[in-house]
């Protein structure tokens, strides 16, 4: 797991984790937290010689992430299950993908099905709520231009994914998984099973503010994989198979206002990073001007 300033919603996450009945080591790598996410974990996790904290220096999400594994990877073990720090597992979930992999050796890894909720009520947060349940199908099979990431992993799947790029900032979750699949490797949706993800407050102001961020840096996540931008084309917002699932189609039917709230959102999404992706793209190599 990795974290960062989660501290008032960091105790249900690894509440859920302690009522898993299979055995588990959890390494936690905190991303230089401000607040008191860590003193919080250690409470916590006094007595439970299970986990693992990582306090880092603030980097980025994918090389907290990268550490936490690295040290999971010092340890014997079978399966590699990579969560945030707003997730709640449901219960026995842990066993339930170990007996789903033991029963499948074909099958690599496993998308896990994230319920979206959150305690806020405005505009901008029921619209991502509903937007992330439209991942909510109830298939096994994963599409080819899926962006769902695979977090339950044969660890030896994830080794021949060639895992989680920490130089990639932005969608580095989801590489593994694109590479796996790519490669010839089965990953299916895990529908026996689910978290919960608090999505705390979103306004549409933050949402963009956040995504600019991701989109100014995603030219580096491109460069380092093959094929990087005609991919991320593939699976741009309105281009996802998922979103024209006939589950979803009568989500729309049956909640009209918020399906136009997501409309407007990816539209807003997509002008911001076509935006950012020309000028951090093709800009970075223009020729200066103007005084420093």
């Amino acid at each position: 797991m990795s974290t960062y300033c989660n501290a008032e919603i960091i105790n249900e996450t690894i509440e859920s984790i302690q009522r898993q009945t299979a055995a588990f080591v959890c390494v936690i790598a905190d991303d230089g937290s401000t607040d008191h996410t860590v003193d919080v974990m250690r409470q916590l996790t006094k007595d439970d010689d299970r986990f693992i904290i990582l306090p880092l220096p603030h980097g980025e999400r994918g090389i907290a992430r990268k550490e936490a594994i690295g040290k999971l990877k010092s340890l014997p073990i079978d399966f590699l299950y990579v969560i945030d720090s707003d997730m709640v597992l449901s219960e026995g979930l842990l066993t339930s993908c170990v007996l789903y992999l033991q029963h499948n050796e074909d099958v690599g890894a496993l998308v896990i099905p994230e319920q979206a909720y959150s305690t806020y009520d405005n505009f901008f947060t029921k619209v991502k709520v509903f937007e992330r349940n439209l991942f909510q199908i109830p298939e096994e099979q994963i599409d080819r231009r899926s962006i769902e990431a695979a977090r339950f992993w044969r660890i030896e799947a994830y080794e021949a994914s060639g895992g989680i790029n920490p130089t990639q900032i932005s969608f580095e979750e989801t590489q593994p998984t694109i590479r796996y699949v790519q490669s010839g490797g089965a990953i299916r949706r895990a529908t026996f099973t689910s978290v919960k993800h608090n999505e705390k407050q979103v306004t549409l102001h933050n949402l963009l503010e956040k995504k600019r961020y991701y989109f100014q840096v995603m030219p580096q996540t491109l460069e380092t994989e093959e094929g990087g931008f005609r991919k991320a084309i593939s699976r741009w917002y309105f281009f996802r198979p998922v979103l024209y699932h006939s589950a979803n189609l009568k989500k729309y039917r049956r909640h009209p206002i918020l399906a136009i709230g997501v409309a407007y959102m990816y539209v807003r999404l997509t002008w911001v990073g076509v935006y950012q992706l020309i000028t951090h793209k093709f800009g970075k190599n223009a020729p200066a001007t103007g005084t420093k």
